[in-house]
């Protein structure tokens, strides 16, 4: 080729070139070469500050003699370099991970080896002006002769502009940076060799490094057509470019790596990886094919997508010497990045976890890590700080991923924070962690919204360990956002966020860490779930590194069966066999036995033969009662004995009777009806294998993370109760079927068998395609679902979790909202806009009206220009009502006279709110209007006020809703003023059933979420009666409602060092003993037989009163 012709090649290759890295230049054709206006002959390098010039000629020449003094004196070559890593945005985009990592570790390297001028632009110095400012900076100080290199890795644009750290999807034009600008300014770079390295995507796909934004903006500012032919006219500007991804490709970050995937391969060929350089030597083509070369072969580890750099462009080849790692490479976080770890416990030590965590790991349960936790680890980043989302099965141990990430936030002196979907769950981590990680030292705790919480430890951060339930934590963040700052904030049974009763509220959570990243300090965040369907756009949301298994540790068999007794299973290799478990029924005894019932029972009778435990879920209580019930009576087991012996002592009540009936025949029932100790006391029990209870009727809430394996489970009812009875989700049947197979039994106890019992064989071929062989469901928010109050989404993106100023605006509102999992999967899907400016425009102005929210003026079709909470829509957003409840509970206590408030009417004020309705008190005598009328006569005779109770019974009589509400405030009054449970459910009974009366409704359970809400509407009646003196009430009577005990004993709870069971104070009542007063001066000997000839309560309870009695005087 002769001195000054030019040839064009471009990467990708056609069809069937070669791709072998060391055929280069020879065999692919990749950039176009000219000469440079200063050539050298030859093939000798001229070197300057550590780089090489290189002309390439079509006749070969010897070496001149003066090649290196010219390269020297001539050429002048100078390094200059622009490196630009965003991962936050000023707008609540979707944050990046690794983008900053990318430019510092490229800035470190070529600052390290080459003599010049780099500058680094990180987050919210990488604004458009800077940007612009530097680009023009670098044309003035370059020279004909230098060598220059621009980086930037973040977002890009559909269309083609690159999202600086001030770009807004509004005004996205004038924000962003347009590829045609971007082309104007480096031309004018006076560079002899200019490489440009574009670590970001323009196609529009669900990639990490890509924007959404509307399709209507995503065009650069001229309305030119798209990114690729702006990159191929800097191409043929002569400059060597370097892109993520091709047009209607994905450009990914590698959580694995630790960088964008193209960064990374960049960096491993500057520092000399094989097929990167020629001995000590890089050649600038080389290097930019091995980059291309192994991005395209790379497959990303969860979706197999391929990503295929874009390059090519015109140069001189230039090289430079292998770059080696020096002082600002070993700053960097890659230098530093510890050695991956084992299975091995020991392999732990890099990361500084203290030496008796990691014993007590290995003398309570972890003799090893497993997988998934080593994974979490060395991929997901866990031990360095970086969000991680776990997908996995159960007994796959999620929950040590967690513990691994609190105790590295521990060990640097931060606070780790777990969060639960129920108290169950909360108290069985608080006494696991409290045991685990008490002797060594850390202060554990817990926060439920019970009496017992230790709120104050946690707001003073007395802790090291706090486990809390979500809506406790959520609820106390509007008055301490502080608490965000916590080191790490582990979410367990994250995939909540999809159910509509929680999901909002937690969504509400996450988003509020979203809109604060980058902006405060936040928490990492270790998400655990099931196994989620296609999980990876939640965890880009997130903005964590994600982890999935699918396989479980201890084997697990699923299948169904009908009344031909033939289980049908699939093994986790997904081989099908069948079984025949049971003898078919025959058609002449088809009505007894092929019953559902019927069918049931055999079953479990045949695998309690066959020496198993066994979990029954039923679809409601009163089926799980039923079914546990009749298995006792039939199956002939003997009386779990241990378990009868260790049952606290009740109050009675129709449950808690059941129950000692169905131990007597080894079975049990796991229900809410049931005391919180008396579930835990079957817990323990069950989980035992050689427990005498062998069979447990549940319904679904058991299997929500209760650690509570079996040898089998059958389900026996795929609905949920009414009024949803929408059946099950893949993703809760697989919950369900989880809790079948046991660790560490032998071969034969690990395997678990799960069988879904079906009426026929169409029945048992839909649930077979449907739960045996379905995957869970996509992971989608639960604010995109109709019945999502929006309004308290609106009232949240103003609270102080998402304020960083004190001033509010509209525009936060829509800044909220857009940050929302809602709106990120309605723009990535093409979905419709969830929150309509015009809907978002009328809620405000309804919340104004409604007293919720104060604004300024603004127009009719603007959001206001100030927007702020009121009292009463703090309240809202603290305490997790619904705006039609705080309003409903605010109208009716604001109609009554402040001297009228009282118990009574607190109590029928809180069953308007819609959180607390519950259908099973809702049902009807024969005899429905005389009903009606003697619930009101007594609810009057309580001294609940008219406005009040007027509002609690005006619902259509026969509805049931206001009889239901009655009915639940009576029993929350009889719980509080310590009248037994059997009484309390005599009085709500129907009055026409005198004999075998049955259930009246779970009272307990009734009684709890009336006291989880007494706090919120005694703040109401403030809100509406500022002035109203209410005495003792807003202390003790909350109180009276979460214990079921009189009003004199409360102070002696408040100062109990352990909790005391109701059963206790009703004793005390019952014997007199009705203030801490008459407990002090009462015979020890009366005392000891309240507490059940228990010496250390007896203590516990005198040392109580006494304290008590001494805070009074």
């Amino acid at each position: 080729m002769s001195a000054g012709r030019t040839r064009t090649w471009a990467w990708p290759p056609s069809p069937g070139t070669s791709s072998n890295p060391r055929e280069l230049p020879n065999a692919i054709p990749l950039f176009r070469f000219r000469s440079a206006p200063e050539t050298i002959s030859g093939e000798s390098p001229t070197h300057h500050n550590g780089l090489a010039y290189h002309a390439v000629h079509s006749a070969p020449h010897g070496p001149h003699k003066n090649a290196r003094h010219r390269a020297i004196l001539g050429i002048g070559m100078t390094f200059h370099g622009l490196f630009v890593g965003i991962d936050h945005y000023e707008t609540p985009f979707n944050r990046l991970r690794y983008a900053q990592r990318d430019a510092i570790v490229l800035h470190a390297l070529f600052s390290d080896n080459l003599d010049g001028r780099a500058t680094l632009l990180l987050d919210g110095e990488a604004t458009k002006e800077r940007f612009i400012a530097e680009m023009r900076h670098l044309a003035e100080v370059s020279t004909g002769a230098d060598f220059v290199v621009i980086a930037f890795s973040g977002h890009g644009i559909p269309g083609g502009a690159l999202a600086t750290y001030d770009t807004t999807a509004d005004r996205l034009s004038d924000t962003s940076l347009s590829l045609d600008d971007f082309t104007e300014l480096t031309r004018g770079i006076r560079a002899s060799s200019l490489l440009l390295v574009l670590d970001c995507c323009f196609s529009g796909h669900a990639a990490d490094k890509v924007l959404h934004v509307p399709q209507d903006t995503c065009t650069s500012r001229d309305g030119s057509v798209s990114a690729m032919r702006r990159i191929d006219e800097l191409r043929q500007a002569g400059h060597v470019v370097i892109a993520a991804s091709g047009r209607d490709q994905e450009a990914f970050e590698e959580q694995e790596f630790r960088h964008g995937l193209l960064s990374h391969y960049l960096i491993q060929g500057l520092l000399g990886a094989p097929g990167a350089a020629d001995g000590d030597r890089i050649y600038i083509l080389k290097l930019a094919h091995y980059v291309s070369m192994s991005v395209s072969v790379h497959r990303n580890g969860r979706t197999q997508v391929a990503q295929e750099p874009v390059l090519g462009g015109s140069i001189s080849n230039i090289s430079f010497n292998v770059f080696t790692k020096g002082e600002r490479y070993h700053a960097t976080a890659d230098a530093h990045r510890p050695d991956p770890v084992t299975a091995q416990l020991s392999s732990l030590a890099p990361y500084n976890i203290p030496e008796p965590v990691v014993e007590a790991w290995g003398n309570d349960r972890i003799k090893k890590l497993n997988q998934l936790q080593i994974d979490a680890i060395n991929q997901g980043a866990l031990l360095e700080g970086m969000n991680v989302l776990v997908s996995s099965p159960t007994s796959t141990g999620k929950t040590m991923v967690g513990e691994l990430g609190a105790m590295r936030a521990v060990t640097q002196g931060k606070k780790a924070v777990f969060l639960l979907p129920t108290r169950a769950l909360v108290n069985e981590q608080y006494e696991r962690f409290r045991d685990l990680y008490g002797p060594l030292g850390f202060r554990v705790i817990r926060a439920t919204g019970e009496l017992r919480d230790q709120v104050p430890d946690l707001i003073n951060g007395d802790f090291e360990l706090a486990v809390l339930t979500y809506e406790k934590f959520i609820g106390l963040l509007p008055k301490r956002p502080d608490l965000l700052s916590a080191g790490v904030l582990v979410l367990d049974e994250i995939q909540s966020l999809m159910l509509p009763e929680r999901g909002p509220l937690l969504e509400t959570l996450l988003t509020w860490l979203r809109v604060r990243d980058g902006v405060t300090d936040t928490p990492q965040l270790v998400g655990l779930s099931a196994v989620l369907g296609k999980p990876d756009e939640f965890a880009r949301w997130l903005r964590a590194n994600l982890i999935t298994a699918t396989r479980r540790n201890a084997p697990l068999l699923e299948g169904v069966m009908g009344p031909d007794g033939r289980y049908r299973y699939r093994d986790q290799q997904g081989n099908e066999a069948v079984e025949q478990l049971l003898e078919p029924a025959r058609a002449t005894d088809t009505a007894e036995i092929a019953t559902a019932d019927q069918l049931v029972t055999r079953l479990v009778s045949k695998l309690v033969g066959m020496g198993q435990q066994v979990i029954v879920f039923q679809s409601t209580r009163r089926e799980a009662r039923t079914l546990a019930r009749d298995l006792s009576r039939t199956l002939g087991l003997p009386a779990a004995d241990a378990a009868l012996e260790a049952l606290p002592g009740g109050d009675g009540g129709r449950a808690s009777e059941l129950l000692h009936t169905c131990l007597a025949g080894g079975v049990a029932f796991h229900i809410a009806d049931l005391t919180a100790e008396e579930r835990r006391l079957l817990e323990q029990s069950f989980a035992d294998p050689e427990s005498q209870v062998r069979v447990l009727v549940a319904t679904s809430t058991l299997a929500q993370g209760v650690n509570l394996p079996a040898g089998s489970v059958v389900v026996d009812g795929l609905e949920h109760p009414p009024p949803d009875s929408r059946p099950y989700s893949v993703s809760e049947y697989k919950n369900m079927a989880g809790r079948a197979g046991r660790l560490g039994l032998g071969k034969d106890r690990q395997r678990g068998r799960a069988i879904i019992l079906t009426r026929g064989t169409a029945d048992a071929d839909q649930k077979w395609q449907r739960y045996v062989q379905g995957e869970p469901e996509d992971v989608r928010s639960a604010m995109l679902t109709p019945s999502t109050d929006v309004r308290a989404v609106v009232l949240s993106s103003l609270a102080e979790p998402a304020a960083l100023v004190r001033r509010r605006s509209g525009p936060d509102v829509e800044r909220f909202l857009a940050a929302t999992f809602a709106a990120h999967q309605a723009r990535v899907n093409s979905w419709p806009e969830p929150f309509p400016e015009a809907d978002v425009r009328r809620m405000v102005r309804e919340l104004v009206a409604t007293g919720f929210l104060r604004e300024t003026s603004h127009g009719q079709d603007e959001l206001p220009r100030s927007v702020a909470l009121t009292d009463l829509g703090e309240l809202t957003v603290r305490s997790g009502l619904c705006v039609d409840s705080v309003a409903a509970v605010a109208a009716a206590l604001g109609a009554v006279p402040a001297d009228l408030i009282n118990r009574a009417t607190l109590v029928c004020a809180a069953q308007l709110a819609s959180e607390l309705d519950d259908i099973r008190f809702n049902w009807l005598p024969r005899t429905a209007y005389q009903e009606h009328t003697r619930l009101a006569a007594r609810l009057r005779d309580r001294g609940a006020a008219e406005p009040v109770l007027s509002r609690l019974l005006s619902t259509p009589r026969r509805s049931g809703v206001g009889i239901g509400r009655a009915r639940r405030s009576i029993a929350c009054l009889m719980w509080a003023d310590g009248v037994a449970l059997a009484d309390i459910e005599r009085a709500i009974s129907d009055p026409q059933k005198k004999t075998r009366p049955g259930f009246p409704g779970p009272v307990r359970h009734a009684v709890q979420r009336a006291a989880d809400v007494m706090a919120t509407v005694i703040e109401i009646t403030f809100h509406v009666h500022p002035a109203a003196d209410l005495g003792s009430l807003p202390d003790v009577f909350p109180a009276q409602l979460e214990l079921g005990a009189p009003e004199g004993l409360v102070p002696i709870a408040w100062h109990a060092k352990v909790p005391l069971l109701r059963p206790v104070y009703l004793a005390l009542a019952r014997s007199g003993l009705a203030s801490p007063a008459d407990v002090v001066a009462a015979d020890p000997d009366l005392v000891l037989d309240c507490v059940g000839s228990d010496d250390e309560l007896r203590r516990v309870v005198l040392v109580a009163a006494a304290a008590a009695l001494e805070e009074a005087h």
